[in-house]
């Protein structure tokens, strides 16, 4: 059809055999059906991270609750210390690196489908141990599990979910997991508020039990498919997928022709590739920007971050408010990141953030001023001269500057759903090869969690040192560094056919 010429009835299609066929225009009913259908399989493998959300957003109800009532599920005492608190967030990125590498592995020989119901195994005995934990020993070494259950689901459900949808909606579809983890931070938050921190682990159970459940009605990935040699099988998931307008054998040629090399090389030698390893430097400090502008440690420690701030509203009320607002803001992105691309996504998200942290980072500069101003001046006056100061303090901080940290945070985790979130994971699944894409992405999730870990134990100690104001305005450099790193480095991948 040349450039310009209206749409005909009719589809022509040129086989890779040199024949000619011509395929029928597809109504726009059944374009809407099977479009359904792709956003139904990839919500219920998307389940996934929901459960991943519980996991990692468990600590936000959970240390609360152990610093008002630490007891365990058999009313015996349990005492953490803050460095074990910290570690509740931060070790489950020692359990990551073997998950990723081994679920990497899993994800590459016995196919997506198959590695992620096998996720069902390590979850399960991951909320048992921290149900049953009698001492902070068992606790954190649930957390070491759990940590093997987050790199396998991302390695495995993420390359999953990228394989399924047309290239016209991938990146509408492939940020229903943010909204799932976005859904999963909201419940868990919720859920501190009527449960205890081991009441809530029968909860993560119940989901991943769900999510197994309804794996066993998803196809196989027919990428996966095509390159094991199965080109019948996923022949048919794909006609299914795609549609009868669609040249099936052409994609599943084209999918074999790119990954045949790739396929037989050794891993090692695929990581000499200059292509893949400038791929992997781009997502590795993708993730470092996520990790330390802030989010991660946001995601962790959203109630500990509102009691410090002094905010008059529960902390529980607050963490659901904000996680309700970002869920709003991950819905956006749906529509946004076909539209506007990665690149402009990630940018604007990143530069709304800056704001953020730059106006937290000013409320506790002078919050702690103002405090440090009022413990001199205790030290020189009467005990109830100094009880009436803080009073007066308290009431102007209601009053006039609590609804800061608040207001901040909705909108910094609303502009992060929209970009710093979900693009990261996103490019770890596109930019790489079919053939290594699991390998090349769990490499990468290691590395990240590596990052993770430090921006996550590194929270306490970086706030002692620099202060909480230092800290956000830390956060907010590495947000400008994102930005400038995105414009010179990040490759737009906005409606590119996967390898």
């Amino acid at each position: 059809m040349a450039p310009g010429e209206a749409a005909s009835e009719a589809l022509t299609v040129f086989l890779p055999t040199g024949g000619q066929d011509v395929l029928p225009e597809e109504p726009a009913g059944d374009r809407r059906r099977r479009l359904v259908m792709q956003v139904a399989m990839v919500s219920g493998a998307s389940v996934a991270h929901l459960g991943l959300a519980v996991v990692a957003a468990w600590p936000n109800p959970a240390v609360p609750d152990l610093q008002r009532h630490n007891t365990t599920i058999y009313d015996t005492a349990i005492t953490l210390t803050s460095w074990q608190l910290d570690m509740l967030g931060s070790i489950l990125a020692v359990g990551n690196l073997p998950g990723t590498w081994f679920w990497g592995w899993l994800v590459a020989t016995i196919g997506r489908k198959k590695s992620m119901m096998l996720l069902l195994v390590p979850y399960t005995l991951a909320w048992l141990l921290l149900a049953l934990a009698v001492n902070p020993t068992m606790m954190l070494a649930a957390r070491v599990v759990h940590g093997i259950c987050v790199g396998a689901t991302f390695v495995s459900a993420s390359t999953y979910i990228i394989e399924l949808p047309d290239t016209a909606i991938r990146g509408a579809l492939a940020t229903i997991p943010s909204i799932a983890l976005s859904l999963g931070y909201t419940l868990t938050a919720a859920l501190g508020l009527v449960l205890r921190w081991f009441e809530i682990a029968f909860v993560g159970l119940a989901v991943i039990a769900l999510h197994t459940t309804i794996m066993v009605f998803l196809p196989e990935s027919p990428s996966f498919l095509a390159i094991k040699g199965q080109r019948i099988k996923a022949k048919k998931i794909l006609l299914k997928l795609r549609g009868p307008s669609a040249n099936v054998d052409e994609e599943l040629q084209n999918l074999c022709d790119e990954n045949k090399d790739t396929e037989k090389e050794p891993f090692i030698k695929v990581l000499q590739d200059s292509y893949i390893l400038k791929s992997l430097g781009i997502v590795i400090t993708l993730f470092f920007v996520q990790n330390f502008c802030g989010l991660m440690v946001f995601y962790v420690n959203m109630t500990r971050i509102f009691l410090e701030a002094g905010s008059t509203l529960s902390e529980h009320v607050a963490s659901i408010l904000v996680f309700l607002v970002q869920a709003a803001g991950t819905v956006l992105a749906c529509i946004y990141l076909d539209r506007f691309g990665r690149r402009a996504c990630m940018v604007a998200s990143l530069a709304v953030m800056t704001l953020c942290l730059l106006v937290m980072g000013t409320y506790h500069h002078f919050k702690d001023a103002v405090e440090t101003g009022i413990d001199s001046a205790t030290a020189n006056t009467t005990m109830l001269v100094a009880e009436d100061i803080m009073e007066n303090w308290s009431a102007t901080t209601t009053s006039s500057f609590s609804w800061v940290p608040l207001a901040c945070l909705m909108l910094y985790m609303f502009a992060s759903s929209c970009g710093v979130g979900p693009v990261p994971s996103l490019l770890n699944a596109e930019y790489f090869p079919t053939a290594v894409r699991a390998q090349l992405s769990g490499l990468c999730m290691v590395v990240g969690s590596v990052i993770n870990f430090a921006a996550l134990q590194l929270f306490t100690p970086m706030q002692v040192a620099l202060t909480s104001a230092g800290l956000y305005w830390f956060y907010a450099a590495v947000s400008v560094g994102g930005i400038v790193f995105t414009f010179a480095c990040v490759r737009e991948t906005k409606g590119r056919a996967l390898g």
